[in-house]
């Protein structure tokens, strides 16, 4: 559940906001004053803010309140100084439904946030944040078998918490701080995918509060059109999704490993690439290539390469399926743990980031499109780029497998029958990096996204990863699936309530 405001790429990239992180997108209530001024916010009557106070169970934070800030606090602090007006702390639909009636009778801009952690920042807003933290739960619905039921502002490591308890899995994540909704909603990938699809795949019913504030709920037999988008479609677009019910599976023993290679870098990522795509679909992975800091550079730290995954019981062996890579790993660097419970194995695999700046572009390829000279100009990028004061990485996680089996218009989701999802990151630190590096370093990631491309012949884009430089995102995140997804925009929201720099829209 990710939102922000409708602006050109053109417009997004220009001024400090593109570098500095200054201001998100804002969303804008169409046909309100906060529109026609573009820029100034509208100022509710105390007592608005007292209405909304009393309607909303959860509370309401303002500025000057204790621990807004952190409260407001996105993952990525690019968008970090948007400061809400106001926090309204969701612990129920109804109090969801009342937020919707409030922005609408006061034309205030708005954003919706379970975990914070949207790329381009479209969970910011300087009017009401309304915040689903407090909608957190996730439980097995009786008579269900294997049915879990997720609250729509639960974070992943409640649900992981959770699924531990009832010894089921589904395809989640490696990053406990993330938001269930946003992760669901836009595909969700992780190790598991190849086993048993993206989460999306999983999802079989969605509650929501809709644009006329409605609560409905949304499966294969009832509101179906809604219930299609809303796997894979992306957060934000048809409503304030409330809850989620899942497919879990048996949790089982897994092999987990982080395998790194030091030497001979393009044989190895080339073999990599090429030979874990036959790989069972018991298998998982990631492939890292990383680039050292400006300070790891003095401390001539090289750039390695890395493969982070899992394995289910199989009759392949990990080292049957690295094949020609398995005697080229740097051992005192490496770790295989076998035959590990299976949310113990999450342990060793999970991801727990703070707060810092970024940018991330991806794109879909298949292993076939990779080739040598496609390789050689990964690492001859991986050199040109301007060093700042974090590391940074292209890496690409394995796709295929039960996610192909799929079909690309089933679901929302159309990004089925490749291999590989890419992705080339930037991150800095402020004020460490100067605005002019991180331009650079911008440049940098455009340059070495569109010429690799162009080589492999990627195509799309992951609506998960939302990039703000993204030209033709309608596409690239949607491709075939766009003029269903804006039907279906135009059945529950035709006045577009629901905006953001990268919303769909109505047909």
């Amino acid at each position: 559940m990710l939102l922000g405001l409708h602006s050109s790429r053109r417009n997004f990239l220009v001024g400090a906001g593109r570098f500095a992180g200054a201001a998100a997108a804002v969303r804008l209530m169409p046909g309100s004053a906060f529109a026609a001024e573009a820029g100034g916010a509208l100022c509710p009557p105390p007592s608005a803010w007292s209405d909304l106070a009393k309607a909303v169970k959860g509370g309401v934070l303002r500025p000057e309140d204790p621990f807004f800030a952190d409260v407001c606090r996105p993952n990525n602090l690019r968008y970090g100084a948007t400061l809400p007006a106001g926090i309204a702390r969701c612990a129920s639909a109804t109090d969801v439904q009342a937020c919707i009636t409030w922005v609408k009778e006061q034309g205030m801009p708005f954003a919706v946030r379970s975990g914070g952690h949207n790329y381009a920042g479209f969970s910011t807003t300087p009017g009401l944040l309304i915040d689903m933290s407090k909608m957190a739960g996730a439980e097995a619905l009786p008579g269900k078998d294997g049915l879990v039921k997720v609250l729509g502002g639960t974070l992943n490591s409640y649900v992981y918490k959770q699924m531990e308890r009832l010894g089921r899995t589904i395809t989640h994540g490696r990053c406990d701080s993330v938001g269930a909704a946003g992760f669901l909603l836009g595909g969700g990938i992780g190790f598991n995918m190849r086993k048993y699809g993206m989460a999306s795949d999983l999802l079989r019913a969605t509650e929501l509060v809709t644009a006329d504030g409605s609560h409905v709920k949304a499966d294969a037999d009832t509101d179906s059109a809604l219930y299609w988008a809303c796997r894979g479609g992306g957060g934000g677009n048809f409503g304030i999704n409330t809850s989620f019910t899942l497919e879990t599976r048996p949790a089982e023993a897994v092999t987990v490993f982080n395998l790194v290679w030091t030497e001979n870098l393009p044989k190895v990522l080339k073999l990599l690439l090429t030979e874990l795509a036959n790989a069972p679909e018991d298998f998982g992975s990631k492939i890292s290539v990383t680039i050292p800091s400006r300070q790891e550079r003095c401390d001539k730290v090289p750039v390695s390469i890395s493969v982070l995954g899992q394995l289910h019981k199989s009759k392949v062996s990990l080292r049957e399926i690295f094949k020609s890579t398995w005697e080229m790993i740097d051992k005192s660097k490496s770790v295989v743990k076998e035959d590990v419970p299976y949310w113990t194995a999450q342990d060793f695999l999970v991801e727990t980031t703070f707060p810092y700046y970024y940018q991330e572009k991806s794109s879909y390829m298949k292993a076939a499109d990779i080739g040598d000279e496609a390789i050689a100009a990964m690492f001859d990028w991986a050199a040109k780029m301007p060093a700042t004061s974090m590391p940074v990485a292209f890496k690409f996680f394995q796709v295929g497998g039960a996610i192909n089996r799929v079909g690309p218009t089933e679901t929302a989701y159309v990004h089925r029958g490749y291999d590989w999802l890419f992705s080339v990151e930037a991150n800095w630190w402020r004020p460490t990096d100067s605005v002019l590096l991180i331009e650079q370093a911008l440049e940098w990631q455009q340059r070495f996204y569109d010429d690799i491309n162009r080589r492999t012949k990627a195509q799309g884009a992951f609506q998960n990863f939302p990039d703000p430089s993204l030209a033709d995102w309608q596409r690239a995140y949607y491709g075939e699936n766009l003029t269903k997804l804006a039907q279906v925009k135009k059945a529950v929201d035709p006045a577009m309530l629901f905006t953001f720099a990268q919303a769909i829209r109505p047909a």
